[in-house]
């Protein structure tokens, strides 16, 4: 049964220390035992729901690491950084436990600015600490995060902190019901959760169905005990799932939309509309459809972005003068140099196409 927001413990993340190599319970599944690994690590993720609880008597119990709830963005309030998190995080710590840090998505800010809610504000991040994302529909919001999403809050963790640990935690139908190339390509590892029975033991791997060259961190259970501590998110990491990644290239093919012929010719079309209508999507709010095809929806989502570029006016979805200045102000930084006057000419279009026609708008 899914519980909200502040019970969801999230993603499982850490090497397991020295000594420790644990199983988890047995399970029988197509009539022969399913066991984990020697060198699998049993975890647990935790929130406010699990605000006190025995770290040392959780190492004595054979567990590894501790994935903390740090914030989230799906409230509609605004971001928040969660009331357990630093003490999770300094009991984890203390005991010896593997520490990971998570940040549950949500309707209410764009990925790159809950990347850097979520960087500003982490508690004794160390290297080798994971940083993962929960990608889930909870409370407030409305919309799961798709692959351009998740994809952008990995690159900017990565921007911001360098190389890391990163974990991308999704419901296994979820997961099954969408395509990640972009994440893959980002370096994020999977931790899949499906809990079958809900029993509290471990049954078998998560089915994928494809979607993912494999899983990490399988979350198997919410309705786990933890040194007199329920329920607890259980979870089972597999050795090679707690190293730092690098991206790779994205894939040359599939799913991503084509560069627009603006930034050559100056003469926007369906193509750089399309673009533009991904990037507000992904940074402004916009919740339209990628159709190419620029409405009031479209323009007010780039009125709300062109802020940062000096735009003052209101979000009307009636662009004007004000309005195409700053678009022009954010082509200057990309090779525009004729005047900041509010009118767009093909100059203009290129040096915004530019922009718009970089990997990550994709």
């Amino acid at each position: 049964m899914r519980r909200r927001t502040l019970i969801r413990g999230v993603v499982a993340t850490a090497l397991a220390p020295a000594g420790i190599v644990t199983a988890a319970g047995a399970a029988v599944a197509g009539g022969r035992a399913l066991a984990p690994a020697a060198a699998d690590v049993q975890g647990m993720d935790v929130s406010n729901y699990q605000a006190g609880l025995d770290y040392t008597r959780a190492a004595a119990e054979g567990r590894g690491f501790a994935i903390a709830k740090a914030g989230g963005c799906q409230l509609a309030e605004g971001p928040y950084v969660t009331s357990s998190y630093a003490g999770h995080v300094d009991g984890a710590r203390a005991a010896g436990l593997r520490v990971g840090h998570y940040w549950l998505s949500g309707d209410f800010l764009t990925p790159t600015a809950a990347a850097d809610y979520f960087v500003d504000h982490l508690h004794d991040y160390r290297a080798g600490d994971v940083l993962a994302l929960d990608v889930e529909v909870l409370d407030d919001s409305t919309r799961l995060w798709n692959d351009a999403d998740v994809s952008a809050w990995f690159n900017r963790v990565r921007a911001r902190v360098g190389t890391y640990v990163p974990w991308f935690y999704i419901g296994a139908g979820a997961l099954r019901a969408g395509t990640w190339s972009r994440t893959i390509a980002a370096g994020a590892h999977l931790w899949a959760a499906s809990w079958g029975p809900n029993d509290g033991t471990w049954h078998g791997a998560p089915d994928l169905g494809g979607r993912y060259p494999d899983w990490a961190v399988h979350q198997y259970t919410s309705a786990g005990s933890v040194a007199g501590t329920s329920p607890v998110d259980l979870d089972l990491a597999r050795s090679w799932a707690f190293d730092f990644t690098e991206p790779t290239d994205p894939p040359p093919t599939g799913g991503g939309l084509p560069k627009t012929s603006t930034e050559q010719d100056g003469v926007p079309g369906p193509v750089m509309w399309q673009r533009t209508q991904n990037w507000l999507r992904i940074e402004s709010g916009y919740t339209g459809p990628i159709d190419g095809v620029p409405g009031p929806n479209t323009y007010a989502a780039l009125q709300r972005n062109m802020r940062n570029w000096g735009y003052t006016g209101p979000d009307d979805g009636v662009p004007g003068t004000n309005t195409w200045a700053a678009v022009q102000r954010l082509a200057a930084a990309h090779g525009y140099t004729g005047p900041i006057d509010g009118a767009m000419g093909p100059n203009s279009w290129r040096g915004f196409s530019r922009f718009i026609n970089q990997d990550q708008w994709n």
